[in-house]
């Protein structure tokens, strides 16, 4: 039986290097790492190279803002003449990372999946979305007109989502960074119907102590933020559907990550009937 290929951006370090190491070494898969830095990525994959010998990994240079450096990434993939299981948009930044989160976080994983979608296996592959329990600690305030769009129940167009994310991003709190991962969650829902013949997901990998959130209190480790990207990947999931950093299924409106002061689990009943 085949190794299963995976893509992972921002694959050099937090989320994305900690589910790297999970996939070689649990799983037995090959991952294409792509890091913005070529130097850090090159460090990641050299230090899981030590600590997997016999690990198949690549490093690809990406920049998921650049339209140009994604086209290119794409190229090469293609010219490695592999069919790739999955695509994993795990590359964001907010808090600590700087950069321009809607660019980042919402448009960046649209511009990866539609120049890759091509090389995914058209009846196995899956893209999984990294968001963030942020995008329902923004949505739960929202009025109901725009809990309802990102919900998307009916599938509203791109273009009503863009416009929602546009009107809003001045007034969204942490910089937009809520809005962009609720937005990249909506997304999800618009690829499910899009891409009928593959898995696509969202999820909340967890309140992560990465680089990302230093100083802001999180305990839990990269590889604890990798349950939810397991289970998206190699699960039974329903496409279209945003989990919990526990793999359960989780309504966008309500925040319920275990563990974190937001959290309304199982007793909540708005929660609980999403978690079957």
């Amino acid at each position: 039986m085949s190794k299963k290929t995976i893509l992972v951006t921002g694959s050099n370090d937090g989320i994305g290097l900690a589910l790297t190491k999970v996939l070689v070494r649990d799983h037995g898969c090959r991952v294409i790492m792509t890091s913005r830095s070529e130097e850090r990525g090159s460090k990641a994959r050299t230090d899981i190279r030590a600590e997997f010998p016999d690990a198949e990994v690549d490093l690809l240079q990406l920049d998921v803002c650049e339209s140009s450096s994604v086209v290119a990434a794409a190229g090469k993939v293609k010219e490695m003449g592999v069919t790739l299981y999955a695509l994993v948009n795990n590359a964001g930044v907010g808090f600590n990372a700087g950069g321009d989160v809607i660019a980042t976080n919402f448009y960046g994983p649209k511009l990866c999946s539609e120049s890759f979608v091509d090389l995914i296996d058209a009846e196995k592959g899956r893209i999984v979305n990294v968001s963030s329990g942020a995008a329902s600690m923004w949505l739960r305030n929202q009025d109901d007109a725009t809990k309802a769009l990102f919900s998307q129940m009916p599938v509203t167009s791109f273009e009503a989502l863009e416009d929602s994310v546009k009107k809003n991003k001045a007034d969204a709190s942490m910089g937009g960074y809520g809005l962009s991962k609720a937005g990249l969650t909506a997304y999800t829902i618009q690829q499910a119907a899009a891409y009928p013949n593959l898995i696509c997901t969202s999820l909340s990998p967890g309140f992560i102590d990465t680089k990302m959130t230093s100083g802001f209190g999180a305990r839990l480790t990269p590889e604890q933020g990798t349950v939810s990207l397991v289970k998206c990947l190699f699960d039974d999931v329903t496409s279209g559907f945003y989990y919990g950093s526990d793999g359960l299924r989780s309504p966008l409106t309500v925040a319920r990550d275990p563990g974190t002061p937001e959290y309304q689990g199982e007793e909540n009943p708005d929660a609980a009937k999403y978690n079957n």
